[in-house]
């Protein structure tokens, strides 16, 4: 069978969506009919003029997300790309930042993925787990990062919002995730919106110029089949938090309503069972990686991203924008 591309480096690389995009490199997925049907959405063409505010909230929900107590959810993942779909669900609890657990775990055909985002709040640690058929031993991959060093890069950076930015990228969970559709994304749109009782704001973002570049679509070209046009973020009015995202990509020929675009959700991230604030138990954040795998080291890479915007940041003109 033909290997699947990653369906996005720039954001399934976050840790949410990782286990999606690792299994996406394996040339055994099997298509699962039974999973789920393709969803439909339907958006003004009109731009809306709202995104700094769209930025803004976006902003706020992840800075709140580092100052709760805990969060506690279940998460549901839905993945339709072509004749391929399937359905992954896993667990994510977090406490005082940066403690944070994360499993995932999905399953197309033969092939079974795992995983898991361990942070105690000294040492980020990241393991995947690939099983195939055919008795084969699992392939597993541990990496991990010194999350004070990072803290201290930034710190000495003068808290530049392009160094947190990247800070927020290595830190894993749900701010990582959404620090990464800041870096990729130009939110031009923002609506409300109610569903099943609960009142959401609405940003929808697409790839800036350099992302676009990157997945072959800039110059107005239409983006590889398996690259979404946009994203989209329901963001609780109350709480505030990131309780549904999809991945958009819009659909070709007739269109209803003149003037509108239609969009087909190719994946979708939804959380359930929302606990804020709740009690939870160091026991969730405690990980030993096991002993016969080479663990990676990712702090170095992180550093010297955060350096560099650093850099960037000192040899600007003075007065010049961020």
């Amino acid at each position: 069978m033909k290997r699947m591309p990653i369906l996005t480096a720039a954001v399934l690389a976050a840790v949410i969506a990782g286990s999606v995009a690792f299994l996406q490199q394996q040339s055994s997925l099997i298509a699962d009919d039974a999973a789920t049907s393709q969803e439909e959405a339907s958006a003004s063409t009109t731009d809306s003029l709202a995104s700094e505010e769209a930025v803004n909230l976006l902003q706020r929900s992840r800075d709140l997300l580092f100052e709760r107590k805990s969060v506690r959810a279940t998460l549901h993942e839905t993945v339709s790309m072509g004749d391929r779909k399937f359905r992954a669900s896993g667990t994510y609890v977090a406490g005082t930042f940066p403690k944070l657990r994360l499993e995932f775990d999905v399953e197309v055909g033969k092939t079974k993925g795992k995983l898991r985002e361990i942070c105690d709040g000294t040492l980020l640690w990241s393991e995947q787990t690939l099983e195939t058929a055919g008795g084969k031993e699992p392939t597993v991959q541990v990496s991990r990062t010194v999350i004070d060093d990072v803290l201290q890069a930034v710190a000495q950076s003068g808290n530049d919002p392009r160094a947190k930015l990247i800070a927020g990228l290595g830190m894993g969970g749900v701010p990582a995730l959404l620090a990464a559709l800041e870096q990729a994304m130009i939110f031009d749109a923002m609506t409300t919106d109610e569903i099943e009782g609960h009142s959401f704001f609405v940003i929808q973002g697409r790839w800036n110029d350099d992302y676009l570049a990157r997945f072959g679509g800039s110059g107005g070209r239409p983006l590889p089949d398996y690259v979404p046009d946009h994203v989209r973020l329901y963001i609780d009015q109350e709480t505030l938090f990131p309780a549904r995202i999809l991945y958009l990509k819009q659909v070709t020929g007739n269109v209803a309503e003149p003037g509108a675009r239609k969009y087909r959700a190719m994946l979708a991230l939804e959380f359930s069972d929302i606990v804020l604030d709740g009690p939870v138990s160091e026991e969730d954040f405690r990980y030993r990686p096991p002993g016969e795998i080479e663990t990676r080291d990712r702090t170095k890479e992180l550093l010297d991203l955060i350096e560099k915007a650093t850099q960037a940041v000192e040899s600007e003109p003075s007065g010049a924008a961020p």
